[in-house]
């Protein structure tokens, strides 16, 4: 299924190439170096838990945003949640992942689900931890790759208690959706854990040290070690493959050049994929076509 944007190729790919230049420049050379001494991201995630005496855990279900205090192997973190409601308690959950790099971290989910919109869902937007402030996100976050797991469990772990919190005041089941880094996420919750209706990836692929191969290479960033080291820690495939194919609906970019379709596209096998006419940049912003997607699953659901 081929979808229109209004965006032309070369704008689309032009503000990737800006956006990712910007990042590529910060990333720490730190990153790297790191891999040898990487946990595994099961670890991270076993030793990343919600500090209950900080977090009014008891709250997180009422409408608004809420704080979430996390114990990591990292130090405490800091991460948020916002909650909207639907006016049936036993309406579907929707948890929605940002990209990365999004702030504030609920941009996209406000345009996707604007106010004036009646949703039969509930809906809650997750924060990943380092992004509160900018350039935390790639200078903290991106420091090692201990700490992309970090980012990674942390999300994990908060998405998890509000699943459990949500389907035990009655919400009937949890879809996932995310957006770029957020598809990542869903994908690895639903590999891990196996408990929801859908998971729906836009503009994501597992295969996040493919994605940052090509950005490395696009700009002739040498690397410090072999790309071929790092692929083992930070390509997610086997989690996506633990996905049942019916539960999968991912949406995919043809200009994107954050994930380029010809080199991401494989992986989806039999799997239905919307592609957009558009860049990762151009696609984010076209709120319509992001929630047309979400709405088309969650009819279903």
């Amino acid at each position: 299924m081929l979808k229109q944007l209004i965006y032309g190729r070369s704008l689309a790919e032009q503000l990737d190439k800006l956006v990712l230049y910007g990042m590529n420049r910060q990333v720490p050379v730190s990153l790297e170096t790191s891999y040898q001494a990487a946990p595994m991201l099961d670890t991270v995630l076993a030793e990343t838990q919600v500090n209950r005496q900080e977090t009014a855990v008891y709250a997180l279900t009422a409408p608004g945003e809420h704080t979430i205090w996390l114990d990591s192997p990292l130090g405490p973190l800091r991460c948020r949640v916002r909650v909207r409601l639907a006016a049936d308690p036993t309406a579907p959950l929707l948890i929605y992942h940002p990209g990365f790099n999004e702030l504030p971290y609920t941009s996209s989910w406000s345009r996707i689900f604007s106010s004036n919109l009646m949703l039969p869902f509930h809906t809650i937007c997750i924060q990943a931890p380092y992004h509160e402030r900018w350039g935390d996100p790639l200078t903290k976050g991106f420091a090692s790759v201990a700490s992309i797991f970090q980012i990674f469990a942390g999300s994990l772990r908060i998405m998890q208690v509000m699943q459990d919190l949500f389907e035990k005041e009655g919400a009937v089941h949890t879809v996932l959706a995310g957006i770029s880094w957020g598809g990542i996420t869903s994908v690895l919750h639903e590999g891990m854990f196996q408990r929801n209706q859908a998971v729906i990836t836009m503009l994501s692929s597992p295969r996040l040290s493919l994605a940052m191969q090509g950005i490395a290479a696009m700009f002739a960033r040498e690397a410090a070690i072999p790309w071929e080291e790092m692929q083992p820690l930070l390509d997610f495939t086997p989690f996506y493959e633990k996905c049942a194919p019916d539960k999968l609906f991912p949406l995919m970019g043809e200009y994107d050049l954050f994930f380029p379709l010809d080199e991401h596209e494989t992986v989806f096998g039999e799997r239905p994929l919307t592609k957009v006419n558009g860049g990762h940049i151009t696609t984010m912003w076209q709120a319509s076509i992001l929630r047309d997607h979400i709405m088309h699953v969650m009819r279903q659901h």
